[in-house]
């Protein structure tokens, strides 16, 4: 029997149909609202709360609040972008915008979640999707080369913010991450990097933002992550290799992994309904 399954453009549409934006303090923040349980979204690097609206979307009776990051879509930038800022803001936004009854961080977005733990955030359920567990400031492969020598060329003052902008960049960067087979799959996924991965403050905000995500890990923080923890990875994650998921769901109390199959780095457009049916079933099954 073939299961039909909600094309994420759709889940996304249902999610934009029931958003309210209402700014908290100096972050841009949309409201999801539900009768279920209420869950704090953090997105990933160089995108903003449009990331994880499909999975919001496959969430519909859930409360949902999902902020731009700092630097980033319609939020302005920190006086610096590193873990420790990032997750002190976290901290400080869940504070003024709870009780929540879960967490959930996207790629760059599970290393803001476990930086905030790590500076007192109330353990909540966590679930990190595609968490990034390897540094690739540590890794030789040929991709990393040229990412570093791309935040390096944007630096330059002449032509940096064209070149971190530059479309012909971000679809090469799509391209390159997409696995889906399914052409309206990989229209989406095109369509959103082109719309919203260069939302950026400045050029500095993304360049900061590159050196901590780049030399950070959520293994750094296992010692903080008590809690009961969802791991949802892609099997095909060239980002967060599926080896290194193994060794955190080992490495922390009470996890559980979800492995998710063909897809890589991109779980949260390309699988957005998966998504959404395992963490459903995480928040009931507390």
């Amino acid at each position: 029997m073939t299961v039909l399954k909600t094309p994420p453009s759709q889940l996304f549409e249902l999610a934009a149909s029931r958003q309210q934006r209402i700014d908290v303090s100096n972050t841009a923040t949309w409201f999801f609202p539900g009768s279920k349980s209420r869950i704090l979204f953090v997105h990933g690097f160089r995108g903003d709360h449009h990331g994880l609206q499909a999975i919001i979307g496959g969430l519909p009776e859930h409360n949902c609040v999902a902020p731009d990051l700092p630097g980033f879509g319609s939020t302005g930038p920190m006086a610096t972008h590193d873990l420790a800022s990032y997750g002190r803001w976290l901290h400080e936004f869940a504070t003024e915008t709870g009780p929540y009854d879960a967490i959930i961080g996207h790629s760059f977005g599970t290393l803001v979640v476990a930086s905030a733990v790590s500076q007192g955030l109330n353990q909540l359920p966590v679930v990190l999707i595609n968490p990034i567990t390897t540094r690739t400031s540590s890794q030789k492969s040929l991709a990393k080369k040229l990412a570093t020598a791309y935040y390096r060329a944007g630096q330059n003052r002449i032509i940096g913010n064209w070149l971190l902008s530059s479309g012909l960049v971000t679809r090469a960067m799509s391209i390159g991450l997409v696995k889906s087979k399914k052409l309206g799959v990989r229209r989406f996924v095109h369509d959103q990097h082109a719309k919203y991965f260069s939302s950026f403050a400045s050029a500095e905000s993304v360049i900061q933002g590159f050196h901590a995500a780049s030399t950070g890990s959520v293994m750094d923080y296992v010692q903080f992550l008590n809690s009961r923890t969802l791991l949802l990875a892609g099997e095909q994650d060239l980002v967060a290799p599926i080896s290194a998921q193994y060794e955190l769901e080992a490495a922390l109390p009470e996890a559980e992994l979800v492995v998710l199959a063909k897809v890589g780095h991109l779980t949260h457009y390309e699988c957005a309904e998966e998504v959404a049916n395992s963490i459903s079933k995480f928040l009931e099954d507390k």
